[in-house]
């Protein structure tokens, strides 16, 4: 097996990979349900940013979770919604917003990342209250009394700035039998968020108190048809959720749509909306939690994934607090395993993790020295090729000394015209006595292709890579390469593999089609993010030259005997 092989090897299993992703992620159900907003009446005053509607909510409001059954979440019918912004939250890294029903996050724009590279002004927003696009809210409720996410809340802190110390914003609600107070409390460096739910009893009883969050969201890319060399559109979005014992699981919205989702989980548990990039996230502080995931298709939030903790006890008269912690932003591998336990895992590289993670961090690494994603593509692609150096070496020697057999086989070939089969025969008899194996190159290389695509995906799921600048005109490895410079380097590269690489008893139209496959890649590569077409590029060169010299080598000792 040749180099020629190797591309399209390559190319037909990530065309197989990429289009089992596809059917799992995309492909037409036989039914599929239409988010139904007709009964919505939204009137938005964007100059004030303060919109308002009459929609009914059909959000689900849970029973206390006892900590010795295992309780389903059961639906309460809530009280008319509204979306009012009484906090506005700007910090370096975000721009947050929230609600007086229920002190909900309803709005979360990410000021480090631009939408698009040329336009730093214009921000990616994860949550947004004009299109019902996501929101995170939370309550406490017991047998006696219920502080739900359809309560109005009050605070002092219409617009706060969050520049350099760590601010806490406070939301009030009061009722005749107690009060809850919730504080967020914000830092300027981080996309983690604490949630305190302090409540105080006013009455003479105990209350034994859940506590329960819930992330709420439609779905803004279905019927979306995004191009096949679209990044995102092989990123996993829906639902996921994580405890120490069972680890990370997820749910398609295709999932959730077609059953609910009711798991009991154990210490270290977390539940999260992730979409390609980005995510939102509700850690509890509770040793055990149970996790609900359902599809409401009459709500403008029809996804909703709620989490419960077991009863904690609030007496008579006391002050009790509940605490967790919200994550808003970007997939950050280095940061957000402090924050969380598992919580890297929502970056997804499928089935080739055990294989990405570790080049990701190979990646990290190299980048912590030259300060460069561009760069560190290229060095970690060298540590590549050193890597698997001796399997290469092995593949070349097999193809230079099919090369050097090439004109006999070229004369067989001529003499059995006629006689396919005797030509086979003459031409295995060749390489036995010569003591040429024609398989050995397949090896080396069925080994490297897991290999291959694992970086794929670490190109591909990375947020760190996103927009990031190489040098001169690459000035994004997310986006194509705007002058189709490197997909050019890696065609004139594959050219010249295909001179130095035998193809015995290749048949005319197999010819022409490898021909072509330089031609092929470059089209596709013209399309694709231009930090894997890097890595593609480098490869090919390396690749090049590492044969040209074993093929110079072995000719030049093959001169000497």
């Amino acid at each position: 097996m040749n180099n020629k092989n190797l591309y399209l090897i390559v190319l037909m299993f990530l065309g197989f990979m990429l289009y089992t992703q596809w059917q799992k992620d995309y492909a037409p159900t036989v039914e599929v349900a239409q988010q139904d907003t007709s009964f919505a009446t939204v009137d938005t005053d964007f100059e004030n940013n303060i919109p308002t509607t009459s929609t009914p909510s059909d959000d689900d409001i849970p029973q206390p979770l006892n900590s010795n059954t295992h309780n389903d979440i059961q639906v309460v019918t809530a009280n008319n919604t509204s979306t009012n912004i009484i906090a506005t939250v700007d910090t370096p890294l975000l721009k947050l917003q929230f609600s007086d029903q229920g002190a909900a996050l309803v709005y979360a724009e990410l000021k480090a990342y631009p939408l698009e590279k040329k336009n730093k002004e214009e921000h990616v927003v994860l949550m947004d209250y004009r299109d019902n696009r996501f929101k995170i809210d939370a309550g406490l409720v017991s047998d006696n009394i219920k502080f739900t996410h359809n309560d109005i809340y009050q605070t002092n802190a219409s617009a706060v700035a969050v520049n350099s110390q760590v601010t806490e914003v406070v939301f009030t609600h009061q009722k005749p039998e107690g009060v809850l107070v919730k504080t967020y409390t914000i830092d300027p460096q981080s996309y983690a968020i604490k949630v305190t739910q302090t409540l105080t009893n006013n009455t003479n009883q105990t209350w034994n108190v859940s506590e329960y969050q819930q992330l709420m969201r439609n779905n803004p890319w279905l019927g979306n048809s995004p191009s096949f060399t679209d990044a995102g559109k092989y990123s996993f979005k829906g639902m996921g959720y994580f405890d120490a014992e069972n680890g990370y699981e997820t749910r398609s919205f295709d999932d959730l749509k077609d059953e609910t989702t009711s798991v009991k989980l154990a210490a270290d548990n977390w539940v999260a909306m992730v979409q390609h990039y980005f995510f939102a996230g509700v850690i509890p502080t509770t040793d055990q939690a149970q996790v609900v995931a359902k599809y409401r298709p009459n709500s403008t939030h029809p996804y909703l994934a709620q989490i419960l903790t077991n009863n904690k006890p609030v007496p008579a008269g006391a002050v009790v607090d509940f605490d967790s912690t919200w994550y808003v932003g970007p997939k950050l591998q280095k940061e957000l395993p402090a924050i969380a336990k598992g919580l890297d895992l929502t970056v997804d590289y499928g089935v080739f993790t055990a294989i990405s993670k570790p080049l990701f961090w190979v990646l990290e690494k190299i980048h912590s020295f030259v300060g460069n994603w561009g760069w560190s593509i290229v060095l970690l692609t060298v540590l590549i090729k050193l890597l698997f150096f001796k399997l290469s070496e092995a593949q070349y020697k097999s193809m230079a000394r099919m090369r050097k057999l090439q004109p006999r086989i070229t004369i067989l070939k001529e003499r059995y015209k006629e006689d396919k089969q005797k030509f086979n025969q003459e031409m295995m008899g060749l390489y036995k006595k010569e003591k040429v194996n024609p398989l050995g190159g397949c090896l080396p290389i069925l080994i490297q292709i897991p290999v291959f695509i694992a970086l794929y995906w670490v190109l591909l799921e990375s947020v760190e890579l996103r927009q990031a600048p190489f040098m001169l005109w690459i000035q994004d490895l997310s986006s194509p390469d705007p002058y189709f410079i490197l997909p050019a380097i890696n065609a004139a590269a594959m050219i010249m593999t295909q001179r130095l690489s035998p193809t015995p008893g290749m048949d005319p139209m197999q010819a022409k089609i490898m021909k072509f496959m330089p031609i092929a890649f470059s089209v596709m590569f013209a399309f694709f993010q231009s930090g894997l077409v890097l890595y593609w590029a480098v490869n090919s060169v390396l690749s090049l030259a590492q044969q040209w010299f074993i093929t110079k080598r072995i000719e030049a000792q093959d001169d000497q005997v």
